[in-house]
């Protein structure tokens, strides 16, 4: 059932790009400084779940001039005759400021919440630059590098914690096209408390614009833990395959 539904959708996003890029162009305007989306998903995990159900995404953007902002938000729920198989809650803000062509400085905050994984609440604050180093008409790639506080909420017997460490990242979009993208966001965590305990998570993307306000994307998330909570697995993936409504 999962290579079917993502076969089809594959299908429209590489196969229908060609189909909808004139359309696409035809109502292409001047980029505004604020973006939104609302997604509608079918959503697929493994690891601590292994469970298939649909789930809302959401996220808003302002274009830095010379202040940015972004914010994104996601969750699904499943269960079977009752009993809970999967609940998994994301949602995160970050402002940036420009200080030249290059750089950037960005303040975030996170929060998560997975019992499946072993925390019922983990949030993160962070700080730090951002390097522009590429930025032309097919590619965008980032650097990030900054410092970053945890608290982490856990399911009991396991006990609360919090600690201070960093945050290092690579964000990348290369523009297969007019209406059509592939993104990548790698972050890695280390914990300055405990160097064994450092996190990684790897969100990719593939979107096709059917037209200025409808489009398709497949998604793979990773969260990877090198300590993971009591006898959780290390990794857990999340696979989607929604439709986007832009505004």
């Amino acid at each position: 059932m999962y290579r079917r539904v993502y076969l089809l959708v594959l299908i429209l996003v590489l196969g229908g790009s060609p189909v909808f890029a004139q359309g696409a162009e035809e109502e292409a305007k001047e980029e505004p400084i604020w973006k939104g989306s609302l997604g509608l998903a079918w959503v697929a995990t493994s690891g601590n779940t292994d469970t298939s159900t649909f789930g809302l995404d959401f996220g808003l953007d302002r274009r830095p001039e010379p202040w940015g902002l972004s914010f994104v938000a996601r969750g699904n729920r499943a269960d079977d005759n009752g009993v809970l198989t999967a609940e998994n809650y994301f949602a995160a803000g970050r402002a940036v400021r420009k200080l030249g062509k290059r750089w950037e400085a960005f303040g975030g905050l996170q929060w998560s919440k997975d019992p499946f994984a072993g925390f019922d609440s983990l949030s993160v604050v962070s700080a730090g630059v951002t390097y522009i180093a590429v930025d032309n008409d097919r590619h965008l790639l980032t650097f990030d590098g900054g410092l970053a506080y945890t608290w982490e909420g856990r399911v009991p017997p396991e006990q609360d914690t919090d600690f201070a460490g960093g945050v290092f990242g690579l964000g990348w979009e290369w523009r297969l096209s007019d209406n059509a993208k592939l993104t990548e966001r790698l972050m890695f965590y280390p914990n300055f408390d405990n160097s064994a305990d450092w996190r990684l998570t790897s969100m990719t993307g593939l979107e096709a614009s059917v037209n200025a306000w409808l489009a398709l994307r497949l998604g793979l998330d990773i969260r990877q833990r090198n300590e993971p909570i009591g006898d959780a697995e290390k990794t857990d993936m999340t696979s989607t395959a929604s439709v986007v409504f832009n505004f």
